[in-house]
């Protein structure tokens, strides 16, 4: 029904100039433009928020697992750990990794 146009423009403490970023989605409905960036904003805000716990925490962009099942084996371990440390009350991953990471024994009570 419609292709929407979105402009992204990032600012950095790195670069002087902000960078553009220009993006399309094809759309099988008719929406107001505040729909589209409403739901677009919601889905990026998610992914950027789960990216950078599984890059920034479990740097799983540094990870040197490539072949076969084992990418998105790992993949999945990690969304568990994820899971799991988000039902415990920690401030930060960090600190939960810090705190009960060499613990089976509390890790398993947290699966429980």
């Amino acid at each position: 029904q419609e292709i929407v146009k979105v402009e992204r423009t990032t600012y950095t403490l790195k670069k002087e100039l902000p960078s553009i970023d220009i993006s399309y989605y094809i759309s099988s409905t008719q929406l107001p433009a505040s729909s589209y960036n409403k739901g677009i904003r919601s889905h990026w805000a998610i992914e950027n928020s789960l990216h950078y716990v599984k890059d920034v925490t479990f740097k799983e962009d540094a990870s040197l697992v490539r072949s076969g099942n084992a990418p998105a084996n790992f993949s999945i371990i990690r969304n568990i750990a994820i899971n799991v440390l988000q039902r415990m009350d920690f401030i930060s991953f960090p600190q939960a990794i810090r705190m009960i990471g060499g613990d089976i024994g509390r890790l398993m009570e947290a699966l429980e």
